[in-house]
């Protein structure tokens, strides 16, 4: 059986953008077969690429208006499509303006049962981590490369942002391998002590170490190589949430399949 995927993806456009915009919008997305090339042959990986109008006159759209069936040889190949291809994440940067929703699938032919593909990026191992300024280096063995975000007012005041990317390990998976961080102590949750470590130089924050788990750390995960091509699959302290963080349920939950 073939191993070859298809990727359907449907738009629901914002009713206000122009009609240069959606030339210029479908122009680009139909170069994509032609412009994106693979990273090893230098030659486009796109089986096939096509495009249309919905003109169905059963009341089922969802307001999806239009349409396009992207075809690749297996999974890597769409993965790093997905994920990596310069000229996709540049088209969908621009694109993200106009699209109002979207729906998208992958299919392979004949295969109704069965678990999904696993997401890029989420594999086990261990993975590398710096500081800003370089002079800190370590290593974290991950069971799954993902991000548990917190959203505890502790997280936003020593990060400066509406949430902190971490994931709990056993202390021994975690190992310092260039640079000896510097150590601030302030009282948690538990109303036990919790131990930052961060580098001196750029104030990058390492880990943190808490009284209450003595066999575990808590490792910033986005400071990790490949952090930005996690997905985030859960949340702690969600009722600090802010309120303009949009989507993020939505996200959590597509992540987690």
């Amino acid at each position: 059986m073939t191993e070859t995927i298809t990727h359907i993806v449907l738009f629901k456009y914002r009713p206000d953008i122009s009609w240069t915009d959606f030339e210029s919008h479908f122009s680009t997305f139909l170069a994509l077969q032609t412009r994106c090339l693979h990273p090893s042959t230098g030659k486009p990986y796109m089986l096939s690429l096509r495009a249309g109008k919905n003109r169905s006159w059963e009341p089922f759209s969802k307001g999806m208006t239009h349409g396009f069936v992207l075809e690749f040889a297996n999974q890597e190949d769409l993965d790093y499509y997905l994920t990596s291809d310069p000229v996709h994440l540049a088209f969908s940067k621009a694109a993200g303006p106009l699209i109002e929703d979207s729906v998208v699938v992958d299919i392979r032919d004949g295969i109704l049962f069965g678990s999904p593909a696993k997401r890029p990026g989420t594999g086990p191992g261990n993975y590398s981590g710096s500081c800003h300024c370089g002079q800190m280096a370590w290593t974290a063995n991950l069971g799954t490369a993902e991000h548990v975000l917190c959203h505890c007012e502790t997280c936003r005041k020593l990060g400066g942002g509406p949430y902190s990317c971490n994931q709990i390990i056993p202390r021994e998976d975690l190992s310092i391998t260039r640079g000896e961080p510097r150590v601030y102590v302030y009282k948690g949750a538990s109303g036990k002590d919790v131990r930052c470590y961060f580098c001196g130089t750029c104030t990058s924050h390492i880990y943190h170490h808490q009284d209450v788990m003595p066999d575990k750390v808590i490792v910033r995960t986005l400071l990790l190589d490949g952090g930005d091509k996690m997905p985030a699959t859960g949340e702690i302290f969600a009722e600090g949430r802010l309120g303009w963080v949009k989507e993020l349920q939505e996200s959590l939950v597509n992540g987690a399949k």
